[in-house]
């Protein structure tokens, strides 16, 4: 029955409610099986969690083998049951859908294809549906043992290829003769920037490699020219802001005298620009 055999320490998992007389018989059928030197002990499943039992201490679990075969198996119930099984143990779980997932994450191997169970009448008539069983075994380790690995170190290799050359045997190309001297030629400086590729003289948004510098200084130098010689059109540039157009270079200079001679600095020259 389920596996069990002489000498096992079974665990009968149950679900309320039961048929009280249909399991009595059963426990009293795993302890015949078990004999003297093994033990069947029973615990509901909602109260495995605070039964104390001793971890590895179970041969097999026998989880929700009677009706009405509803146990909910949740993440805590299955790691209690792989805690109290000893490495290797079996688990043999009723139910009416497909646990092999949960079983699997739960850390469980060795996972049967579930089968449909025979039920007897009396069986049928408590519950409604398709009851299927999976067996599952602990694997053969402990949960959290470790274990030293040796890592030898790797033997030398016997037939290494080896080739044995003089210094006159190898004959080695001239740096000299790798370069053309097209390669050699010093490039033109205005060939290299990256705004200049298309043939106008405009600098891009990100200009690094000169142009925009020189097209503002060149910008700057025309402007200096053009107030170099102005002649004012109104003739009362030298009286104020007040008195100056919108396009007066002198504009935000204080006021001068007539014929007096006016500097006009780099940021008023850029701010015009």
């Amino acid at each position: 029955m389920f596996g069990v055999s002489n000498g096992m320490n079974v665990l009968l998992l149950w679900k309320t409610p039961v048929n009280h007389e249909e399991f009595q018989s059963l426990v009293s059928s795993l302890k015949n099986e078990v004999g003297k030197q093994g033990k069947v002990a029973v615990e509901n499943c909602d109260m495995l969690k605070t039964s104390s039992h001793a971890g590895s201490s179970f041969d097999i679990v026998l989880s929700g083998v009677m009706p009405p075969f509803e146990m909910i198996y949740t993440t805590e119930l299955l790691a209690e049951l792989l805690r109290v099984l000893k490495p290797g143990s079996k688990l043999v779980v009723r139910a009416k859908g497909d646990e092999r997932s949960l079983l699997r994450l739960a850390g469980f191997s060795q996972i049967s294809e579930p089968h449909e169970v025979q039920l007897s009448d009396d069986q049928k008539a408590q519950t409604n549906s398709k009851v299927y069983e999976v067996s599952c075994a602990k694997p053969s380790f402990e949960v959290g043992s470790s274990m030293k690995l040796s890592f030898g170190k790797p033997k030398p290799q016997a037939n290494t290829w080896k080739i044995d050359l003089d210094d006159d045997d190898i004959d080695l190309a001239s740096p000299d003769d790798l370069l053309t001297e097209e390669d050699k030629a010093k490039p033109d400086p205005l060939s290299l920037r990256v705004c200049g590729t298309t043939g106008k003289r405009k600098a891009c948004k990100n200009c690094v490699c000169g142009l925009k510098e020189e097209l503002d200084e060149e910008a700057a130098g025309k402007a200096a020219a053009a107030t170099k010689d102005f002649k004012s059109s109104c003739g009362s540039c030298y009286l104020g802001d007040a008195f100056r157009c919108a396009s007066c270079p002198y504009l935000g200079m204080p006021a001068f005298k007539p014929g007096e001679k006016v500097k006009l600095t780099d940021s008023t020259l850029q701010d015009g620009i």
